[in-house]
C-alpha cells in the first residue's frame, strides 16, 4: 500500500471510530502509539493553499486514555462537484484501479463510480456517460498477485521452488532451483530476494521476469546473509568492489534516482545543471547492473565502467535479435 493510501485509510478509520483510545486505534491500523501521532501531525497538513495546520483536518486527544477525535472541515460536508474535464479524468483514475484491485476494493471502485454519476450534472454528467473507457490494462495483475502470494509462502515456509526466469543479462529464459528468503520492494519493482543454486550466491529475481514457479518437496536450511536490511540496495552490494559503476539519468528520472538511493552506503547522486543526475556507487555485482540500468530505458546511460558499458551494449543488441 502507498503511503498516500495508509494516510486515506487511517482519517476514513479515525473518522467511523469518534474518541476510539489512541492506543487502541494504534493496534487496529498496525502502528505504534509514537507512529499514529507522527502520523497525525501529518493529517494536520492536510489542506487548501496556504495549508494552514488544522484549516481542513484538525485532531484533538482528550482524556487520559488520549481519545482520538477528527474535527472535518464544512469543506466534507458540500456536495461534491466537478469541472467537466475533473469528472472525466477521475473516472479514468478509477477505471485503471479496478482491474488490479482484489474483489473487495473492486466492488468498492464500482459503488464509487455509480456514487459518482449520480453525484454529478450538467455537462460533467454528460461527459461521463459518453466517453469511453480510459485505460486497457494487461491481464497481468491476478498472475503478479497470485505470485506475491506463492512465494510469500515458500518464503514463510522455508520451501526450496524452482523457477523459470528470464535473465535480462542473458537474453534467455532459464530455470533456477533457488531457497527463498523473503519478498522486497526496490523502486518501482518487487524482487525475490533468495539463494541461487546455480549462482551459488544470494541473488535479487524480479517477479515481473519470473514466467513460472514450481514448488518442490524440498525444505531449505539456509540463512540469508547477516547485516541485511530488507528492501534497501546495500543488500545487494557484498564483498569486494568489481569497479566504480557511474550511471547517468535523464531529467525525468533524476528525483526518482535520489530517493531510490539516499542512505545507501558508497553511493553518491550528483545534481546536473540541465536537471539530470549522475549516480555514482561501488560496482558489486555487474548481472544486476545491466538489468538496472536497462529498468530505465532510455532515461540512463551507463558511463562506467567501459567494459561493462560495452557487455551492456551486446545485451541489447541479443534482447533486440530475440524480439526481431
Amino acid at each position: 500500500m502507498s503511503r498516500l493510501a495508509d494516510m486515506v485509510n487511517l482519517v476514513t478509520f479515525l473518522s467511523a471510530n469518534p474518541g476510539i483510545p489512541l492506543r487502541q486505534a494504534a493496534a487496529a491500523t498496525n502502528r505504534s502509539a509514537k507512529q499514529l501521532l507522527k502520523d497525525l501531525d501529518r493529517v494536520l497538513l492536510v489542506g487548501l493553499p496556504p495549508y494552514d495546520p488544522g484549516s481542513y483536518i484538525n485532531v484533538r486527544l482528550i482524556g487520559q486514555q488520549q481519545e482520538v477525535h477528527l474535527l472535518l472541515s464544512e469543506h466534507f460536508s458540500r456536495p461534491l462537484t466537478f469541472a467537466a474535464q475533473e469528472a472525466v479524468a477521475l473516472k479514468y483514475a478509477l477505471e485503471h484501479f479496478a482491474p488490479g484491485a482484489d474483489a473487495e476494493s473492486a466492488g468498492q471502485v464500482r459503488e464509487l463510480a455509480q456514487a459518482l454519476g449520480e453525484a454529478l450534472h450538467g455537462r460533467a454528467r454528460e461527459l461521463l456517460r459518453e466517453k469511453a473507457p480510459g485505460f486497457v490494462t494487461p491481464p497481468r495483475t491476478d498472475r503478479m498477485r497470485h505470485m506475491l502470494g506463492e512465494l510469500t509462502q515458500a518464503c514463510e515456509a522455508r520451501q526450496v521452488v524452482e523457477l523459470e526466469y528470464y535473465s535480462s543479462h542473458r537474453a534467455a529464459l532459464g530455470r533456477r532451483r533457488v531457497h527463498p528468503f523473503e519478498l522486497v520492494e526496490i523502486g518501482a519493482h518487487f524482487y525475490l530476494f533468495a539463494f541461487c543454486e546455480l549462482a551459488n550466491a544470494t541473488r535479487h529475481f524480479r517477479l515481473d521476469r519470473i514466467r513460472s514457479i514450481r514448488n518442490t518437496a524440498a525444505r531449505s536450511t539456509r540463512k540469508p546473509p547477516p547485516r541485511r536490511k530488507t528492501g534497501r540496495m546495500e543488500s545487494l552490494f557484498e564483498g569486494k568492489p568489481k569497479d566504480k559503476l557511474v550511471i547517468r539519468f535523464s531529467e525525468q528520472a533524476a528525483q526518482e534516482v535520489a530517493d531510490e538511493w539516499k542512505g545507501s552506503p558508497g553511493a553518491k547522486v550528483k545534481p546536473q545543471k540541465d536537471g539530470r543526475a549522475v549516480l555514482e556507487t561501488p560496482l558489486f555485482n555487474h548481472f544486476w547492473a545491466i538489468g538496472y540500468v536497462m529498468g530505465f530505458g532510455e532515461h540512463a546511460e551507463l558511463l562506467e565502467p567501459r567494459w561493462l558499458r560495452a557487455e551492456l551494449a551486446q545485451t541489447i543488441r541479443k534482447s533486440l535479435d530475440a524480439h526481431a
